[in-house]
């Protein structure tokens, strides 16, 4: 049964919860919603187009390093608000935007399609709090070969192809792609609204598994991975304290 969440929404008018609206919801850990998504037909459309379409969307080039991506919805974060703009990219992608702006009830705020490369590794890393805390960040599983396993403030989570999940990605959370072939989903945020939150309140909250060697395994790496780029991570870390000073 639904638990009935939708009334516990915080007021627009007050700050953001510091935790995120996952935890103000009283919700710990990631949640798969009661909803599929066509993800063959959003593969195929994406597919289509032109390879130039994919960047880093001026994303962290560490954390990111092994993704390819770019907005749909919205601009990268910057010293001063940005509007959620449909860009022009969208338009190729006509089952994708009724998707993010009809099939769920919510004003998405941005929105990125990102492809996680073969043997790629997104390590440990929490999203800075002061841009999501008032947003509801969703991820759509679009392809990826077989069931991929994100990691998330101790626990797994198994995500298959044409599912959405609501992900805390306010704790520390990763995932590597052992696969052959591209991880592809697509990542929203969206102002909480009372259909969104009564729809994550009917998903499934008790799928996440704890697997101590696997956490030991992707601690590892991410520790690794920090250690290798050491040095473009304080060149990026100085280049957004100067971006935010403006």
């Amino acid at each position: 049964m639904a638990r009935p969440l939708a009334a516990s929404l915080p007021v627009p008018s007050d700050p953001p919860p510091p935790g995120g609206v996952l935890r103000y919801l009283g919700l710990d850990g990631c949640v798969r919603l009661p909803l599929t998504v066509d993800a063959p037909r959003l593969a195929a459309e994406i597919d289509c187009l032109p390879a130039e379409t994919w960047g880093q969307a001026s994303r962290d080039p560490v954390v990111q390093a092994s993704v390819e991506s770019f907005f749909v919805i919205g601009y990268p974060r910057g010293p001063r608000p940005v509007p959620p703009d449909d860009r022009p990219v969208l338009a190729h992608l006509p089952c994708l935007r009724q998707l993010l702006r009809d099939t769920i009830a919510a004003a998405p705020t941005r929105a990125i399609v990102a492809r996680l490369l073969p043997g790629g590794f997104i390590p440990l890393h929490t999203d800075t709090p002061r841009f999501f805390r008032g947003t509801l960040r969703l991820s759509i599983q679009v392809s990826a070969e077989g069931v991929q396993r994100l990691y998330c403030n101790g626990m797994w989570y198994d995500m298959a192809p044409g599912e959405v999940w609501a992900l805390d990605n306010l704790r520390p959370h990763a995932i590597s792609n052992a696969g052959a072939r591209p991880r592809l989903n697509v990542l929203v945020d969206y102002v909480p609204s009372a259909p969104l939150v009564d729809l994550i309140a009917a998903g499934q909250a008790d799928l996440g598994a704890v697997d101590a060697a696997a956490q030991e395994a992707i601690e590892s790496m991410s520790r690794a991975h920090y250690r290798k780029n050491r040095w473009r991570s304080a060149r990026y870390e100085l280049f957004k304290l100067l971006w935010r000073r403006g």
